[in-house]
């Protein structure tokens, strides 16, 4: 078994060829070439969870079918013992066989995956001339986001927000450094939000961080911090306000509060939502109609995003010598 830890992943997984398979993995899924089944949940401890996340990429006799599931741990006491509140890893299998491939680190592979797969929605629902983003966050998932978007949209400024001031300035200025664009750390997230093209949050906020009166007329905004009913990231007027794509109606509309909180005030209702991600990349329905709409990417994660994620790094590490062989 190939095992790839974190840098082998930032290695084999360059995000512009990772948002491509992607929308590959969700045309498959479109075509009915995948089986994702819901993710299970086991409690553990009093503070403890244990998540399973399988999923199958291809059909029977397909070159590269894939499998693998991901198994996430979710523990809320862990921070006061040192460790992550989650950690994550992925099992890789060979989907004709059911042979073990690879273990992967899960935290860096979902970080990714997520970046990517907000990158790939934006294709569709953020305008072509978008130049200047602001991000709200400065953690992990942030830096994946804006790698991702900068790969796939022309960005020529980010306005980082952050709860912590001097974080947001030490993420700021390693982005800006990694980005080679200009990253400042704003103070002022309303006028941030009034200058923005594009909108990218990646907290862990369970309250809105997003005023959506301050949006202006053609923003995109992309919300991939919070998964369950009760937290969200933007308010219920970002939601009234623009087009909104789900990467997954069953997922977003069992988990999203950022949607789930609007539907239950009853300000929109369930025809509001009006695709998932498979259906742009197919073409089934539009993504942005119009340069003034306001659009909305709200997504709680799906586990095929993972499996099409592993199995590019088990291929690219496989190409350039990435990783540890072990035997089993």
């Amino acid at each position: 078994m190939l095992v790839l830890g974190r840098d082998d992943l930032r290695a084999a997984l360059p995000p512009a060829e990772l948002v491509d398979v992607l929308a590959d993995a969700f045309r498959a899924h479109a075509e009915g070439r995948t089986r994702v089944p819901p993710r299970t949940v086991v409690p553990v401890t009093d503070d403890g969870l244990l998540l399973l996340m399988p999923a199958a990429l291809g059909a029977a006799g397909d070159d590269g079918l894939a499998l693998g599931t991901k198994l996430v741990t979710y523990y809320a006491a862990n921070r006061a013992r040192g460790h992550p509140t989650l950690q994550a890893s992925y099992v890789l299998l060979d989907g004709a066989t059911g042979r073990p491939l690879a273990l992967l680190e899960g935290t860096v592979l979902t970080g990714l995956r997520t970046g990517a797969t907000s990158a790939l929605a934006a294709r569709y629902l953020a305008r072509a001339d978008t130049r200047r983003a602001v991000c709200f966050g400065a953690g992990a998932q942030a830096t994946f986001q804006l790698r991702c978007l900068a790969a796939t949209l022309p960005l020529e400024r980010v306005t980082v927000v952050g709860r912590d001031p001097a974080r947001a300035a030490a993420f700021a200025a390693a982005m800006g450094a990694e980005l080679g664009i200009p990253v400042e750390a704003g103070a002022d997230p309303r006028r941030a939000l009034r200058e923005a093209d594009l909108v990218t949050c990646a907290t862990t906020s369970a309250t809105p961080v997003v005023a959506g009166a301050e949006l202006r007329a053609g923003t995109h905004v992309d919300a991939v911090g919070a998964f369950r009913p009760g937290t969200r990231e933007v308010d219920t007027e970002t939601v009234r306000r623009a087009r909104v794509v789900v990467d997954t109606y069953a997922g977003a509309l069992e988990e999203a509060g950022d949607l789930l909180i609007p539907l239950a005030e009853g300000v929109v209702a369930r025809g509001h939502v009006t695709a998932e991600l498979a259906e742009l990349v197919t073409g089934r329905r539009p993504g942005r109609t119009h340069p003034g709409e306001i659009t909305l990417f709200k997504s709680v994660g799906f586990a095929l995003e993972d499996v099409a994620a592993a199995r590019l790094a088990y291929e690219r590490a496989r190409a350039q010598s990435l990783g540890t062989e072990v035997p089993l």
